[in-house]
């Protein structure tokens, strides 16, 4: 018998990803977008979006001091963040909708709200107080050769694994031994007529989606490159299932380390992406390096919110773009954690502002990897060698568990 050969469309549309390929199509994409717009991150717009809605409701929030003035300049289209973020709603969506696996995600337990409510505030305050989420703070800054990315890596690991111990004493519902109700099956027209409508919903997302991008030119002439990247992003993570919560949860709690190895295999690309980014930006000698070393700073604000938003992360069921990518998929519970997310993102503010007046608490200063180690050469050679160990005690870590 002649094996069938898989088409482009099944590859593309059809055929689940490996959580590799999403990674590295995902590290790929992160590197244009720091390229030719800027890095990305998720937090930014979060705040100006629930300052936003209270001044819908009537409160005059842009004359507080965290926002000062600020919402009233805020426009969608010229925020990087806000611009990436809903991308990635969509093309979470357009994923599901062309292999015909859309569906609302409903709420099981009043425990998994609770769990939702609780990590998106967690999150949000831990995002503000570090500042940055597991995006800006640690996918973006590591392959940047900030050192602050790996302590925001390390510290979150530490969170998720309290989180996931949190999570499955209080807020996994308990084992059920009633009969669910039988659900209605559909007869092979209507699982036709359903995978037709939603292939053609998908198709008309896209057409929609092109005509904004090239309609937004003359307002803003990078949105447009912004809204196509962002889509692929969250097209890629969608369709290969990948998970940044997962990599740091998974190896504790399930043993399984696929999605942290193609993590890691996801920095050590972007980190080679980035290497001709900065030597353009700063020479081969570090000779345009500015005053203020670029990354984020490191202090006690760093290790606090980092750690915090571990927590966050696993109990609402994603991390920062994880729950776009989740809400895109129609999940209940990450609208719910998105909604708490936008909440502790504006109770971190005076938490933030309040540790920046401590010189205990926020340091403000960054250290950059090739600045302190003398060159290029050696913060490439070392951060890619951290990665392959990294790899490696993953790896092992797996076939231990596996033993036992």
């Amino acid at each position: 018998m002649e094996e069938k050969k898989t088409t482009y469309y099944e590859i593309l549309v059809k055929k689940e990803w490996s959580y590799t390929t999403g990674a590295v199509v995902m590290a790929i994409l992160a590197v244009m977008l720091a390229a030719f717009a800027g890095n990305w991150g998720v937090l930014g717009p979060l705040p100006l979006w629930g300052g936003k809605l209270l001044t819908f409701l009537g409160i005059d929030a842009d004359s507080w001091k965290m926002y000062n003035g600020s919402l009233a300049k805020y426009r969608f289209l010229n925020n990087q963040a806000a611009i990436t973020n809903v991308a990635l709603i969509f093309g979470a969506m357009i994923s599901c909708l062309l292999a015909a696996q859309w569906k609302i995600r409903g709420i099981k337990s009043a425990r998994q709200v609770w769990a939702a409510i609780i990590g998106g505030i967690l999150m949000g305050i831990g995002a503000r107080i570090n500042p940055g989420c597991n995006i800006g703070a640690m996918f973006s800054a590591i392959p940047a050769f900030s050192l602050s990315g790996w302590v925001f890596l390390v510290c979150m690991f530490l969170g998720a694994i309290v989180g996931g111990k949190i999570l499955a004493k209080w807020f996994l519902p308990p084992v059920s031994h009633e009969r669910r109700a039988k659900r209605k099956n559909l007869t092979p027209e209507q699982r036709k007529q359903n995978r037709i409508i939603q292939v053609m919903v998908g198709a008309a997302l896209i057409v929609a989606w092109i005509v904004f991008a090239f309609a937004t030119k003359k307002t803003a002439p990078s949105a447009g490159f912004i809204l196509f990247t962002g889509l692929g992003i969250g097209y890629a993570l969608q369709h290969s299932r990948f998970c940044f919560t997962a990599a740091y949860r998974d190896p504790v709690l399930t043993g399984s380390v696929k999605i942290t190895k193609a993590l890691l295999v996801a920095l050590a690309v972007a980190t080679i992406g980035f290497v001709g980014l900065h030597i353009s930006r700063y020479g081969v000698d570090l000779s345009k390096l500015p005053e203020t070393a670029p990354g984020g700073a490191i202090g006690l604000h760093l290790v606090i919110g980092s750690f915090v938003f571990g927590i966050g992360a696993v109990l609402a069921g994603g991390c920062a773009c994880g729950t776009f990518v989740r809400i895109g998929e129609g999940s209940l519970q990450n609208m719910i954690a998105l909604v708490f997310f936008i909440a502790g993102s504006m109770i971190g503010g005076p938490l933030m502002s309040a540790m920046q007046q401590s010189p205990l608490l926020y340091s403000g200063k960054g250290v950059y990897l090739p600045q302190l180690l003398g060159g290029f050469g050696p913060a490439i050679l070392l951060q890619l060698l951290a990665l392959l160990l990294l790899w490696i005690a993953a790896d092992r870590w797996e076939q231990q568990r596996g033993k036992r």
